[in-house]
């Protein structure tokens, strides 16, 4: 019988296909598992797409001729903002909030929040906002559903179309640049 010597090289490499192989089976399973928690918040968060763009549209209505945030198409953008760029957790908070949003509207209005009045959804906000005060006051960390719905509406109104060129004063090819300028008494700031 004739023994074959293996080199370190081979013992290497078969030692690298048995970890690898171990490593990749056993992530498969994690990630299944972290992949169904992952999806089931997003898509929650995709199936209120409406109420999304309601909230968004409460924060920069219409105003003054200038459409506001369901118009510029928000609902869309911050369902794949969360998509996209927030983590799992912050995801989860996010879709809580909603949920959050439509109880405390049931509870004090008896209705949906996408049934109510301009004046009965800020009346909800300024409830969050209390509540979030009241966190910080007590030196608990507070909510992120409001600060977070709040900056995306911001950022994806004021990047759209219709906020740089009708919310905001919007010159296609801006001439010199001048860093300082004072706004006059009801001017629009400057987009580009």
């Amino acid at each position: 019988m004739i023994k074959k010597l293996i080199n370190r090289r081979e013992v290497l490499r078969r030692a690298t296909y048995l970890l690898g192989g171990a490593i990749t089976f056993s992530s498969f399973g994690a990630c299944e598992m972290l992949n169904q928690v992952f999806v089931s918040d997003i898509e929650s968060i995709a199936s209120q797409e409406s109420l999304i763009a309601e909230i968004a549209d409460t924060l920069i209505p219409d105003n003054n001729g200038v459409p506001g945030a369901k118009a510029a198409g928000l609902g869309p953008f911050i369902v794949l903002m969360m998509q996209d760029c927030y983590t799992a957790d912050v995801q989860k908070q996010f879709a809580d909030g909603l949920v959050k949003v439509d109880e405390v509207s049931k509870s004090k209005y008896n209705k949906l929040f996408i049934s109510l009045t301009l004046k009965e959804r800020e009346e909800i906000f300024k409830l969050f906002k209390a509540e979030a005060q009241a966190q910080i006051t007590a030196k608990e960390s507070p909510s992120q559903f409001f600060p977070l719905i709040y900056e995306l509406t911001c950022l994806g109104y004021y990047t759209s179309e219709i906020g740089a060129t009708k919310a905001l004063r919007y010159v296609h090819v801006p001439g010199r640049y001048d860093a300082c300028i004072p706004l006059q008494p009801g001017q629009k700031a400057w987009a580009t």
